[in-house]
């Protein structure tokens, strides 16, 4: 689900204030502590594949609107609400930005890596 408001229930969605979203996905490779995934969104919101993507621990690399919501403890991903996680430059391990090429000031120019490879109309 989509959830523009902080503490969602079946009212919420009544009164579409959620909207009810799928999107299937597919891991394709993974590797040091990265993953290249298929998405296929079933409906069409603006948003909803970074969102899923947040909700499942795994934003997407250069989504720093939604990645701040995805905390850590004890090296383990946990989902923070969005009220405690405004919009901020990604962040990266020291290690992937090594693989990457990449510099902390480059990090916050990296656009969105979600692509379009299909496009499928009824």
């Amino acid at each position: 689900q989509v959830v523009p408001v902080s503490a969602p229930g079946r009212r919420s969605l009544a009164r579409k204030e959620v909207k009810s979203t799928l999107t299937r996905y597919r891991v394709l490779g993974a590797a040091g502590g990265c993953a290249l995934l298929q998405l296929q969104p079933r409906t069409a919101f603006p948003e909803q594949l970074p969102v899923h993507l947040t909700l499942l621990l795994c934003p997407a690399l250069g989504d720093h609107q939604h990645s701040p919501r995805v905390g850590r403890v004890l090296g383990g991903p946990f989902l923070l609400p969005p009220e405690a996680a405004p919009a901020r430059t990604q962040e990266l391990h020291e290690e992937l930005l090594s693989r990457l090429g990449l510099s902390p000031q480059q990090l916050r120019r990296l656009p969105l890596h979600l692509h379009l490879q299909q496009l499928a109309l009824p």
